[in-house]
C-alpha cells in the first residue's frame, strides 16, 4: 500500500514538474520583453549607465532620470514558499 501512494506521489510530482517547465518555456518563448523594452529574461533588472555630467557648477546639473522597474500589465501576483527543515 506505500508503494503504491509513493508511486502516485512521484508520479503527480513528475507531472507537476513538467506542467511547470512547459509553462515556463512557453512565457520565454513569447518574449520576456515587455512595452517599456526591458529584457526580464535575467535578473535582477540593472539600471541603464547615463552619460556622465560635464557640468562644473552643480546648480546648473541636472539630475538623470528616475529608474523604476515596474510590473508589466496584467501580470499575476506570484507567492513562492520554501520550506526547509521540516
Amino acid at each position: 500500500m506505500k508503494q503504491k501512494l509513493l508511486h502516485h506521489g512521484l508520479s503527480l510530482l513528475t507531472a507537476a514538474a513538467a506542467l511547470i517547465g512547459v509553462v515556463g518555456q512557453q512565457s520565454i518563448a513569447l518574449g520576456a520583453t515587455d512595452s517599456s523594452g526591458l529584457d526580464r529574461t535575467v535578473l535582477p533588472i540593472k539600471e541603464p549607465t547615463y552619460p556622465e555630467s560635464t557640468v562644473l557648477d552643480a546648480r546648473d546639473a541636472k539630475a538623470p532620470p528616475r529608474f523604476e522597474v515596474k510590473a508589466p500589465a496584467k501580470a499575476p501576483n506570484v507567492v513562492i514558499v520554501l520550506i526547509d527543515d521540516i
